[in-house]
C-alpha cells in the first residue's frame, strides 16, 4: 500500500469510458491519462460514484491493513459519507488536473479490488503514484501491475520526466512494488507518525523517463 518501477514493459491498451457525460475526456490527452487503462490482468477505470458500493466493500475488507500505513483509514473509510466525499474530491481533482484516481478491477471478473492514482503534487515535471489493493487479493502481483500500468500512462503525459513513489520505511510491501519496477531510493524524510504501523521515516523513490518515450 502506498498513499498511492525496472518495468517488465507492460503495454497498456487505452479504451474510451462509457460515461456519456465525460465525452470531452474520452480520447487520450497529452496532459492527462485516459479514463480507462488495461493491463494483462487488470483494468483501471476513472473513479465513479457508480462504484461506491463496491469501493466501500473493498475498503471494509481491508481496514486493518490500511490502518497500518494510511492516515485516512484511521476513521472508517468505508462509511457511506466518507466514500461519497472521497469520490467527489477525486472528480474535482481530475477536472482540475491535480490527481487522476482509478478503481482497480480484475479483467476476468470485473471485481473491484483496490484504487490507485497519479498525483501532481511533486513539482511541474514529476508525478506521484499511490495504490492499495484489497487485503484478500494481496500478494498476487496486482499492486505491481497497477503501478506498472500507471507508469506507462504517466510517460504518455507531456512534461512528465520523473515518477515518484513515497512510502513509509516499515511498509515493505510498497517498497517491493517500487523495487520490482525499478524505482531507486533518492531520499529519506522524517515525518509525523499518523498511523499505527508507521516508522516516522518516509522513503522517496523515483523513476526517470526512459529514452524510448
Amino acid at each position: 500500500m502506498c498513499s498511492p518501477i525496472r518495468s517488465r514493459s507492460i503495454r497498456c491498451r487505452v479504451r474510451a469510458s462509457s460515461t456519456a457525460s465525460r465525452s470531452r475526456l474520452l480520447l487520450p490527452e497529452r496532459h492527462r491519462p485516459a479514463e480507462v487503462l488495461e493491463g494483462p490482468s487488470l483494468v483501471l477505470r476513472r473513479v465513479d460514484a457508480a462504484y461506491a458500493a463496491e469501493l466501500s466493500e473493498a475498503l471494509r475488507a481491508s481496514i486493518p491493513e490500511l490502518r497500518n500505513f494510511m492516515d485516512w483509514a484511521q476513521d472508517d473509510p468505508s462509511a457511506e459519507d466518507a466514500v461519497g466525499e472521497f469520490l467527489a474530491i477525486c472528480d474535482r481533482d481530475w477536472i482540475a488536473d491535480r490527481a487522476y484516481n482509478f478503481h482497480v478491477f480484475l479483467a476476468d471478473s470485473d471485481a473491484l479490488i483496490g484504487n490507485c492514482a497519479l498525483m501532481r503534487r511533486v513539482g511541474p515535471v514529476a508525478i506521484e503514484i499511490g495504490y492499495w489493493i484489497r487485503s484478500d487479493h494481496a500478494g498476487r502481483g496486482y499492486a505491481t501491475e497497477a503501478a506498472a500500468i500507471l507508469v506507462e500512462a504517466a510517460w504518455g503525459i507531456d512534461s512528465i520526466e520523473r515518477i515518484v513513489i513515497r512510502h513509509d520505511l516499515a511498509n515493505g510491501a510498497s517498497g517491493r512494488v517500487a523495487e520490482k519496477l525499478g524505482f531507486g531510493e533518492i531520499d529519506r524524510v522524517a515525518v509525523e507518525v499518523m498511523a499505527e504501523g508507521e516508522s516516522g521515516v518516509d522513503l522517496i523513490r523515483e523513476l526517470i523517463r526512459p529514452e524510448r518515450f
